[in-house]
């Protein structure tokens, strides 16, 4: 396809959407900049925490998890430009800040596996919440269909760091 080429058409807009109204173009924009600075937040925290654990098996999991994101923001900003609009520069103020309380929890020897999946469940959650409001909105069916899939994806994902976590409890649990 063009690079100038947009498949998403306004004549598909109306016809490729839940029923109702369809978003604006530059709406359209706006949420997926939003997904976009929340997965590369969601990216650079898996690295961050991929440094942070010594288990081997948890580096794995958090380095294909920011693989996962990093390649849900590229195709995120692929929309974006696709839609006529301009990609979100980079990631959230309050990602940043998680990611600065990481860093010090790990420097002052607090960051333990248990801390960093609580942390990785609670920023899975606010992914799967960020896809679930996009999903809510009537969105052009090509766009939705592309969401869908990250929104499965991203669910996924919660249910492996879920699983860990449950596993490590329970292990710990085990030994007392």
């Amino acid at each position: 396809m063009a690079k100038d080429q947009n498949p998403f058409p306004a004549d598909d807009l109306a016809r490729d959407s839940l029923p109702g109204d369809v978003l604006s173009t530059d709406s359209v924009v706006h949420v997926l900049n939003h997904l976009l600075a929340g997965a590369r937040d969601d990216a650079h925290a898996f690295r961050v925490y991929t440094d942070e654990v010594k288990a081997r098996r948890l580096k794995e999991v958090f380095a294909s998890r920011a693989a996962q994101c990093q390649a849900a923001a590229s195709q995120l900003v692929e929309l974006v430009i696709t839609c006529g609009g301009q990609p979100a520069g980079g990631g959230t103020a309050l990602g940043a800040v998680h990611r600065g309380w990481a860093h010090v929890k790990a420097a002052m020897g607090a960051a333990s596996e248990s801390s960093v999946l609580d942390a990785c469940a609670r920023a899975d959650d606010a992914a799967v919440a960020r896809y679930r409001e996009a999903l809510a909105l009537r969105l052009p069916m090509g766009i939705r269909q592309i969401l869908q899939m990250q929104a499965h994806d991203a669910q996924r994902g919660h249910a492996q760091v879920r699983l860990l976590r449950n596993t490590l409890r329970a292990c710990r649990q085990s030994q007392l």
